[in-house]
């Protein structure tokens, strides 16, 4: 019936252009006939290439726009490289001078993406950088449309071959060509492309271990992602795609910054759209479980996952091994599954002849088309060394992965119990064994905070490396509030367990309902015996009434704290573990209801960019008073923003803790 239904529209249309025939053709019949085209695209695509034959003929498309076309509907049948070939043909057309400018840039669109399909990075870096050369020598509004969105693809394009800097610069000079078409967008179409941006740009830096760049995007994404879904015009589904990125972006990164309680915030805020639930939804929650090492769930989310490749036609794809059977084989091989996952291994090897006929036969359907072009000759050769290259290519990936497999079956099957033993470098085991340290220490300091009508708590630590040594802690007992940040001299393993000893005096004596001065020289007393190597820690301890909003406090040689925005004039003391029986002075706040309390340690001020520049209190106490308003929280983590953009990609030099209270 449907297909009745287009032959009835294609003859009705055809009628139409005959009567227009003689005159210049009315561009709302144009619109009609392309949106017959466009509906006809997925799941008939001979119907809607006949259609564009016919448009041709009639005079209706040019042979430009009628190879653009047939560009798209190869693409949109997963044939790239067919694609490419019409692409390839409209841009070298003659009269493509006569039509209007867009359609050049329409036309490397076109090409960048059937490039990137096939793997082709080397082409699609070619092929983006030739249309920035077109843009920037026209001055038409079209080449400030386009120009953002080829110096992404270019950026992209970077990262995939290993040249982070460049791609940054690209992603920041798209980035900027972007601002200047938003400041007066109303439309999410203009501020899509920018939210994709964001999110390309903080993906592949934190693909990289960038993490201080990809920080420096994050308010960046989180403006434009307000701007896109808040759009008058923005569909609910492209709404709730936009939603998925962003949550999903944030669960990665968090991830890589060995925050797994906000990665798993943000990990279930991407389960609550409804993307998530489609097949394309299940390929990012594979990635995101595959990161996290939860292998039980991996292996059932891959499967769900091989729905977007069928979907797609594009299940006998070299992408298809690595995201699907490549990611079931780990699963399964982390799992013990070992009888599942020499399966899996087997089936993998025997697709691969599979995908390299199916990528021959689409080689030679690119051929095809190209012979039908003038200079066939030429075309053809050059084709035929680059399919030369793919292919030899394709059989060196084939037969790594054959030989790889084929070992990892002989291997298992004789169940070489001291397997991963022997392929652990000591390196390695160092490195996990601080990794395990760290969590231990993340472990040690609070990661829930209090729920209570009139208390708003919160505190985050990073050490500058796998271990270190500030701290933080809280306690309620009895309608008080104990709360402490140290900073312990020295970084790594030393540090850590002096810390520890640190948090557990600390608790014993907040739970004895001690006063701030009396905790601090009861600590004091312990770490001072035995104490040879010398370590200290820096302290700064408090109690609040939370009924009358009264505070105790302590200031152990710690850097003083902001009371609403305002450095406390403290008595300084001494350094804990430094001088027995040293007997610290405490001092008191009748009532701080209402007042924003803030702590940190000296990563935060000291903290240095690539010219050694430190942050300094007067950017902090400035950045306090610019973000007058907000829960605890939004504070620490608008300053962890601010700190990442100062840094610009600088290692941190020191561990960095904050903690911000407020009674109201």
């Amino acid at each position: 019936m449907r297909h009745c239904l287009y032959i009835g529209m294609l003859l009705l249309l055809l009628s139409a252009c005959a009567r227009h025939h003689s005159g210049r053709t009315d561009m709302a019949l144009i619109d009609s006939l392309t949106s017959v085209v466009y509906s006809m695209m997925d799941d008939q695509p001979e119907q809607a290439m006949a259609l564009v034959d016919s448009l041709e003929r009639e005079g209706i498309y040019s042979s430009v726009m009628a190879n653009c076309r047939r560009a798209q509907i190869a693409s949109e049948q997963y044939e790239p490289s067919k694609s490419e070939a019409y692409a390839l043909r409209a841009l070298n057309d003659k009269r493509l001078k006569d039509e209007k400018t867009e359609i050049t840039y329409f036309i490397y669109n076109l090409l960048i993406n059937s490039a990137s399909n096939v793997g082709n990075t080397e082409q699609a870096l070619k092929y983006a950088t030739e249309a920035v050369r077109i843009a920037h020598s026209d001055s038409s509004r079209a080449s400030k449309l386009y120009l953002p969105d080829f110096l992404t693809s270019i950026g992209s394009c970077q990262f995939k071959l290993n040249r982070n800097h460049e791609g940054n610069e690209n992603y920041e000079r798209a980035w900027l060509g972007n601002e200047e078409l938003l400041k007066n967008a109303k439309s999410f179409t203009w501020f899509y492309p920018a939210f994709m941006l964001a999110v390309s740009a903080i993906n592949d830096n934190a693909a990289t271990d960038s993490l201080d760049v990809a920080m420096r995007w994050l308010p960046r994404l989180q403006n434009i992602y307000q701007r896109t879904i808040t759009a008058e015009d923005i569909p609910d589904h492209v709404k709730d795609n936009c939603t998925a990125e962003m949550e999903m972006t944030l669960a990665r990164l968090y991830v890589l910054l060995g925050q797994r309680r906000e990665a798993e915030q943000h990990y279930k805020a991407f389960l609550a759209t409804n993307f998530a639930k489609c097949s394309a939804g299940q390929k990012y929650s594979a990635s995101y479980l595959e990161k996290t090492g939860r292998w039980a769930e991996l292996a059932q989310c891959v499967d769900l996952s091989e729905a977007y490749y069928v979907e797609n036609h594009s299940q006998y794809t070299h992408e298809y091994l690595n995201t699907v059977l490549a990611r079931k084989f780990k699963a399964q091989m982390q799992l013990h599954q070992h009888e599942a996952a020499l399966n899996t291994a087997a089936s993998l090897i025997a697709m691969l002849d599979t995908v390299q006929e199916l990528e021959n036969r689409d080689d030679a359907a690119k051929l095809a088309v190209v012979y039908e072009t003038q200079e066939k000759e030429q075309k053809i050769a050059q084709q035929e060394a680059d399919l030369t290259k793919q292919r030899l290519i394709a059989i060196i990936v084939a037969f790594a992965l054959t030989v790889v497999f084929l070992v990892m079956y002989v291997v298992f099957r004789r169940q070489a119990a001291r397997r991963l033993a022997l392929v652990s470098a000591q390196k390695e085991r160092i490195e996990s064994e601080l990794r395990i340290a760290r969590e231990i220490q993340m472990s040690m300091v609070p990661n829930d905070f209090p729920q209570l009508d009139g208390l708003d708590l919160y505190a985050q630590m990073t050490p500058a490396r796998e271990v270190g040594g500030d701290l933080y802690d809280y306690i309620i007992q009895d309608g008080y509030l104990f709360f402490c940040v140290g900073d312990v001299s020295g970084k790594g393993v030393p540090s850590s367990l002096f810390m520890a000893q640190t948090l557990r005096l600390f608790r014993a004596f907040a739970k004895r309902r001690y006063a701030p001065a009396e905790i601090a020289t009861r600590i004091n007393d312990e770490l001072t015996d035995h104490n040879e190597n010398g370590m200290f820690v820096t302290m700064f301890i408090g109690k609040i009434n939370l009924r009358t909003g009264s505070l105790e406090f302590c200031n152990c040689g710690h850097n003083p704290p902001l009371l609403s925005g305002q450095v406390m004039e403290v008595k300084p003391n001494v350094p804990i573990g430094l001088w027995e029986n040293f007997v610290f002075e405490g001092e008191e706040r009748e009532n701080v209801k209402g007042c924003r309390l803030f702590v940190y340690t000296d990563g935060l001020n000291e903290a240095e960019n690539p010219f050694q520049e430190q942050f300094g209190e007067d950017r902090l106490t400035s950045a306090l008073r610019s973000h007058p308003e907000g829960t605890s929280r939004q504070l620490i983590e608008y300053l962890f923003a601010q700190v990442a953009l100062f840094r610009q990609g600088a290692e941190p030099n020191d561990d960095l803790t904050m903690l911000c209270l407020n009674i109201l």
